[in-house]
């Protein structure tokens, strides 16, 4: 077990496909390592904890920005293909030869993406809040989503405390607990997504 947790991991840089891609590495090593694919405004910070280094209990976590996004240099692709190909060559690039896969919301249909391109790399694929390719109205945000994404915050990372969670009481404790543990990580965090990427993301999606 590596003394690293999800708080603490040193950010580590490794260049492919000529991106210089960020990521932190973290948990028991040895075995095939599970590989993290972040949600469509989200970076390695926003994963939650409690998950991760649950995880990095038993095995060892893998979790990176792909191109574009936050530390990593590069542009964001607008096709999904093309993110997979990016963590593929991430993978690649880290000497890893077989990995299993998470992927949350457009994360997982990069892993989708990545593992039809690359179906001997992946050994498991676990898909959360996702599901196939998008399509007509995708850029079109819900009424629900429009209330949630256009409020203001007293802080903003009080969003994701009504993205991720319904307004019932026991759900908004939920909530706020994942937030503090959202924010645990003091020192080295990533920088949020810039709007260009929010535009990239929403092009890809359709």
């Amino acid at each position: 077990m590596t003394a690293h947790t999800h708080q603490t991991a040193p950010t580590q840089f490794v260049e492919a496909n000529g991106i210089r891609f960020a990521y932190r590495r973290f948990g028991k090593p040895g075995g095939v390592p599970i590989v993290f694919n972040q949600h469509y405004l989200g970076t390695m910070d926003y994963w939650d904890p409690a998950v991760t280094d649950g995880l990095a209990r038993d095995r060892e976590v893998i979790l990176f920005d792909n191109a574009g996004v936050s530390s990593s240099s590069g542009e964001v692709p607008t096709t999904f293909e093309q993110m997979g190909a990016n963590a593929v060559a991430f993978i690649r690039a880290l000497g890893v030869n077989k990995v299993d896969v998470l992927g949350f919301s457009i994360g997982g249909t990069v892993t989708q993406a990545l593992t039809l391109a690359e179906p001997q790399l992946v050994r498991r694929l676990v898909l959360v809040g996702t599901g196939p390719r998008g399509g007509e109205g995708m850029a079109t945000l819900t009424p629900e989503a429009q209330r949630i994404f256009g409020a203001s915050y007293a802080e903003p990372d009080l969003l994701w405390q009504h993205v991720h969670f319904d307004g019932t009481e026991t759900s908004q404790a939920a909530g706020a607990a994942f937030l503090r543990r959202f924010r645990l990580r003091r020192e080295n965090r990533s920088r949020p997504c810039p709007s260009g990427v929010r535009r990239a993301r929403i092009r890809t999606s359709t």
